[in-house]
């Protein structure tokens, strides 16, 4: 049973233990809220208000499940299908690699296993026509992952893209359509695209932290029409919370067929594996996983300093939503829906977890060399006085066997696990492995790399992205980068001149002609413009 005193003074305790001004939740049970509150503010500022459940929030990527409905009520229709390349239905579309759009498909984009790679774009354009000219312009610039159907890798400008399709098959603007199919039928009445509209609401405010540890109010709000389908709707915990009746309804809500129950029983389906060691994977448009062997679909956010989680319990019939306006890796947010799992499903408090299998060491040659991650940063794979070994960043990892191709390391100092996976093609070496699921490719190293600290120190400065506050510095010959959201520090791998590798991922700054450097570009994604240039 849930006990509601404990989780409220839990919650109220970790926001002001972790600066989290705002944040709201609602619990379904049986086509029913059972619980919904607010907690803390909109702002710090004075444009004050309290949250209720009715606040409006970015939603971030739980945007994606919202979009996936759409895209299945158009191919209840067919008008799409799952299946057909992307080129029957857009035939100027291009690729960076040529012949792709011959080979991706509707069900790749919504599975993130096209291969398209992630990319992000907090501040864009805001007129109608931005998502198409996105789609002419932007993606094509994109490399690809991984060859289309390889493996499970995130990807923004793919749902993007399929958003537009969307676009196309209905002959309507992407907003207007989500209107028709998703919002209007699901009784959603504050979930919208538009920032106007959602000002007329209560609308929660994302915050920074200064210097001296104070918040204030990011005034800047994040707007991008071509990700709109990815990543930009606002929505509130009982609009979130219909979505959840129907999905866990066979698609039904009061009464009206949403969805077919195909539809829904495909995108909560597992089209791909995540390699994870709970053996996650995800439908179409939703994250699948377990949770003290219960199955449980979901999808999580994060946009700005927003933060958004969405968990179903399918046979419990059980939802929790949850939307906060500061990120804080010191929230401990898992901990709380686990409280909540716990208590409104009767679980143990101990679970056991996987374990270890003797390992296949024939493959080992297979799996062994260096691998760089946008997200990971340099990692090399070895066999050390018979243990398979990570080096991650200098950090060596003892790893251990759970399946043929699914290992997994104690994280030093911590008891956190961390995942690897090794997608083989055949007997040929794995050209990727997915680490905590997210890729890495296999490289050549070079020579180690002599360090320039006359370069470093032109690189050396404070730059400014939509999530962060990033500053370099040279340190006993070394590159540093310094967070200010959460204070935290990292040092740096040299790559080549311009390149550098660390826990967070990679980072890549621009020299222009003049020898300044004006932007820094972190896992080829997000360009973080430098603020005393």
């Amino acid at each position: 049973m849930l006990n509601i005193y404990q989780l409220e003074q839990q919650i109220a305790e970790q926001m002001q233990a972790t600066q989290v001004p705002g944040l709201t939740l609602a619990i379904v049970k049986d086509q029913e809220v059972i619980y919904a509150r607010g907690f803390g503010v909109t702002s710090v500022e004075d444009s004050s208000l309290a949250i209720t459940p009715q606040t409006l929030f970015r939603i971030a990527s739980v945007t994606r499940p919202l979009t996936g409905t759409a895209l299945m009520r158009l191919v209840e229709q067919g008008k799409l299908d799952l299946d057909r390349p992307l080129k029957h239905y857009i035939d100027w579309l291009t690729f960076h690699e040529a012949g792709i759009e011959e080979q991706i498909t509707l069900r790749m984009l919504m599975s993130h296993t096209s291969g398209l790679r992630t990319a992000g774009e907090h501040f864009g354009p805001r007129h109608p026509e931005a998502l198409e000219a996105y789609i002419r312009t932007a993606l094509p610039t994109f490399e690809l992952t991984a060859p289309p159907g390889r493996f499970w890798a995130y990807s923004n400008p793919g749902m993007n893209l399929a958003g537009y399709l969307a676009e196309v098959v209905s002959g309507q603007p992407f907003t207007r359509l989500m209107q028709e199919l998703v919002f209007d039928p699901l009784q959603m009445r504050r979930t919208t695209f538009d920032p106007l509209v959602a000002m007329t609401y209560p609308l929660a405010q994302s915050h920074d932290v200064r210097d001296d540890g104070t918040l204030c109010v990011q005034h800047e709000f994040a707007e991008s029409v071509p990700y709109y389908p990815s990543s930009f709707a606002l929505s509130t915990v009982l609009d979130l919370a219909n979505f959840a009746s129907m999905q866990m309804n066979s698609g039904s809500f009061q009464n009206q067929q949403v969805l077919t129950p195909a539809s829904v029983q495909a995108m909560q389906t597992k089209q791909v594996s995540t390699y994870t060691l709970s053996d996650a994977g995800y439908g179409l448009t939703l994250g699948l996983d377990t949770y003290k062997g219960i199955p449980i679909v979901e999808h999580k956010g994060s946009i700005s300093t927003f933060g958004s989680r969405f968990v179903m319990a399918l046979d419990e019939r059980v939802a929790i939503v949850l939307l906060y306006n500061r990120i804080n890796a010191a929230f401990a947010v898992d901990h709380l829906i686990s409280t909540m799992l716990d208590q409104l499903l009767d679980l143990p408090a101990q679970f056991p977890g996987p374990q270890p299998i003797e390992p296949d060491t024939t493959v080992w040659p297979l799996y062994t060399g260096s691998y760089l991650g946008n997200w990971r940063g340099l990692l090399t794979i070895s066999v050390q006085n018979a243990q398979l070994c990570l080096d991650m960043n200098g950090k060596t990892l003892p790893l251990h066997a759970l399946k043929r191709d699914l290992y997994f390391g104690k994280i030093p100092e911590s008891e956190d696990r961390l995942s690897i996976g090794f997608p083989l093609e055949g007997s040929e070496p794995a050209e990727y492995i997915l680490v905590d699921t997210l890729p890495c490719q296999r490289i050549e190293r070079a020579s180690e790399i002599v360090p320039d600290l006359d370069q470093w120190q032109a690189y050396c400065g404070t730059y400014v992205g939509g999530v962060d506050v990033l500053t370099f510095r040279v340190e006993d010959g070394q590159l540093i980068i310094h967070a200010s959201s959460d204070q935290k520090e990292v040092t740096c791998i040299p790559l080549d001149t311009a390149r550098f590798a660390c826990d967070w991922g990679v980072f890549e700054f621009h020299v222009a002609q003049d020898g300044s450097v004006p932007w820094v570009t972190y896992g080829q994604a997000y360009k973080i413009m430098r603020l005393d240039a």
